[in-house]
């Protein structure tokens, strides 16, 4: 038989209160139910958009810009069709996740393309001038996002501009 009203709000549990930020159990940097989650999304909607492209359909810009970066690495053609439906073993290329990789050359494209930060498109320019190739300048820049990126989550802190700018800059000097 079911418990009266009376019963119910009897037993009903008390509100929780916050715990101070000091005496909370730290968590773990991410939950691992939640990051696979979001592998498997994210290696769907590359794959979605991959087949997408590749039937002629239509793609946002940014998602353009995707398929662009992955038509420029034809060494991971064969992955892009079976994204979701192989394992991370068999996605590492030579110690690359092509994964990682095509989404950190597209970040660099998405700041190229809105023009932010504009000392983006002035260090991709410098470069050119000095004889890189637009993709391996491309490349580079990606390698100072993915400092930053990694910086960011090592620490904790917020993201540097005028840092990551020096950085930038500092490519430009050390080009050939």
């Amino acid at each position: 038989m079911s418990k009266t009203p009376r019963k119910r709000r009897k037993h009903k549990a008390a509100p929780q209160r916050r715990m101070p930020q000091s005496q909370r159990q730290t968590q773990p940097a991410h939950d691992v139910d939640a990051y696979q989650a979001l592998k498997d999304a994210t290696r769907l909607h590359l794959r979605l958009i991959w087949e997408k492209a590749q039937l002629g359909g239509t793609l946002n810009e940014e998602d353009m810009r995707t398929v662009q970066a992955m038509r420029e690495h034809p060494e991971y053609a064969a992955l892009w069709p079976r994204l979701d439906t192989i394992s991370d073993a068999e996605l590492e290329q030579d110690g690359i996740d092509p994964i990682l990789h095509i989404m950190i050359h597209t970040t660099a494209e998405n700041q190229l393309a809105a023009n932010d930060p504009p000392v983006t498109g002035e260090v991709l320019a410098a470069l050119m001038a000095r004889g890189v190739t637009r993709h391996e300048a491309v490349h580079r820049i990606g390698a100072v996002l993915t400092e930053e990126i990694f910086a960011i989550m090592k620490s904790s802190g917020p993201f540097d501009a005028s840092g990551f700018e020096r950085k930038l800059r500092a490519l430009i000097r050390e080009a050939p």
